[in-house]
């Protein structure tokens, strides 16, 4: 079964304050006990001092032996140890206190070290019960001479009830201690999780509404800070791609309505015609009117054919950009556009002539210049020129193309509109498709320039593509 986060959480802390407090508990008591046996030790010897400077008499021979044995037991008290009395040469004069311990084996060095050399000793010796038991021998010093030794024997039960006693008081303070912990952890886990939560929450409801922005505070530990505002970018391009793509959904099912608009009308025109010369209804002069209406219709829908595959690879963007002269591409792009101002009767003039070498597909600039001269011979008044000119900027930065026609020029209020797919200013006088001109911003965005219109204060419209030239974009 898997955890939540939340628990895994309360258990590690719980975990680590049960280690934590086991290794204290231990080492307690280990100082409890420690401590405990050397204060009993220096007691023992402490006491035994006292009963060396007492049987000092004894030895001397100024106090007798029932004296010495009482003075024994009044220092002696209700201690529940057993005090010796030894002579230099290790024999047990005297005897007295708890009987039901056992006498405890000394070792040859503790009774030299007391009886020879007159030092004290303390420590914990074996008793003669296999038991440690408090030990201390106390040397007893006559005319500068040792005369004998004094050593006392005590149980360490006493110590080591007390320090069970104590342990086990420390045990239930930390038992009490866990059970905080674990809430201090609960409380903890939960503050910390709760931005989780929170994020959690507005990952599930992420795609539900797609106009709906999904943000998380920024609050917690820094990671979980960190956490969430990635997810807050992350939810940000998620929205823009969202309404991207909504707003080439709404794009794609405008193209199509579109689409299907312009090729069902000359369709319907050239059907009808067809219909009509296949049941000999029209003759004569009629018949080649006919003909010649169903030639047009198709050479429109080839047009719109031609745009909507030129206006689908420039977005694509395939094809590799090279250098290209400003000078060469618009003396390609005259020289295809020669029979289309012919026939609508437009001179093309090429008049300020500046020449600049500029980044990209060739044949996706001819089509945008060609889509600007076609849109010009659509607007302007027959028989008026097209000026064209080419202006490299006085800093050599960029190159500016621009077109001019003779027409009425472009309504104010469609000024911010005409490079967008399917505007158009008459299309019912014109025929035109409404793609020429976003095909001419496509392509300015590709190659990092840019496209405005413009109304001549003499009259017309006026289309400028700035380009970078190739130096300042290197």
């Amino acid at each position: 079964m898997q955890r939540s986060l939340s628990s895994r959480l309360i258990i590690s802390h719980v975990a680590v304050t049960v280690m934590v407090l086991a290794v204290a508990l231990g080492i307690s008591n280990i100082t409890f006990r420690n401590y405990l046996v050397g204060s009993q030790v220096k007691n023992l010897a402490m006491q035994g001092q006292t009963l060396s400077r007492v049987m000092q008499g004894y030895f001397s021979g100024t106090l007798y032996r029932p004296d010495a044995v009482y003075l024994i037991h009044m220092v002696q008290g209700t201690l529940n140890d057993r005090v010796y009395v030894l002579d230099n040469t290790g024999e047990i004069l005297m005897e007295t206190g708890n009987s039901q311990l056992p006498p405890a084996p000394w070792s040859r060095s503790v009774l030299s070290r007391v009886l020879i050399n007159g030092q004290e000793f303390q420590g914990v010796l074996q008793g003669g019960n296999q038991r440690p038991e408090a030990t201390a021998g106390i040397p007893v010093i006559v005319n500068g001479q040792v005369a004998g030794g004094i050593f006392l024997e005590a149980p360490l039960s006493t110590s080591n009830k007390i320090a069970t006693s104590l342990t086990g008081l420390l045990l239930v303070g930390e038992l009490v201690a866990i059970v905080m912990a674990g809430f201090v952890a609960y409380g903890f886990s939960k503050r910390l999780i709760s931005p989780l939560v929170a994020l959690r929450q507005n990952v599930s409801r992420m795609g539900v509404d797609e106009q709906e922005q999904m943000h998380t505070d920024l609050e917690g530990p820094q990671e979980v800070r960190d956490l969430a505002q990635e997810f807050n970018r992350m939810s940000d391009r998620i929205h823009v791609q969202m309404m991207q793509l909504r707003k080439e959904a709404e794009v794609r099912d405008t193209l199509l309505a579109h689409v299907a608009h312009d090729l069902r009308t000359p369709l319907t025109s050239i059907r009808g015609f067809l219909e009509a010369i296949r049941d000999h209804m029209v003759e004569g002069p009629s018949l080649e009117r006919a003909v010649d209406v169903a030639w047009e219709e198709t050479l429109r829908l080839k047009r719109l054919v031609d745009r909507l595959l030129a206006a689908t690879r420039i977005q694509s963007g395939i094809g590799s950009k090279n250098p290209v002269h400003v000078s060469t591409w618009i003396e390609t792009t005259l020289e295809r556009v020669a029979p289309l101002a012919e026939e609508s009767h437009h001179a093309l003039i090429w008049r300020q002539r500046d020449d600049a070498v500029i980044l990209a597909v060739e044949d996706y600039l001819v089509e945008a210049l060609i889509n600007v001269i076609d849109n010009a011979a659509k607007w302007g008044s027959p028989g008026t020129p097209i000026i064209i000119d080419s202006v490299v900027s006085e800093d050599r930065r960029s190159i500016s193309i621009s077109v001019k026609d003779q027409g009425p020029g472009i309504p104010p209020n469609m000024l911010d509109h005409v490079f967008e797919r399917f505007v158009t200013g008459d299309k019912a006088r014109r025929g035109s498709s409404g793609l020429g001109l976003s095909i001419v911003y496509e392509v300015m965005e590709q190659n990092h320039g840019h496209v405005e219109a413009r109304n001549d204060p003499q009259g017309g419209a006026v289309i400028i593509m700035t380009l970078p030239v190739l130096d300042s974009a290197a």
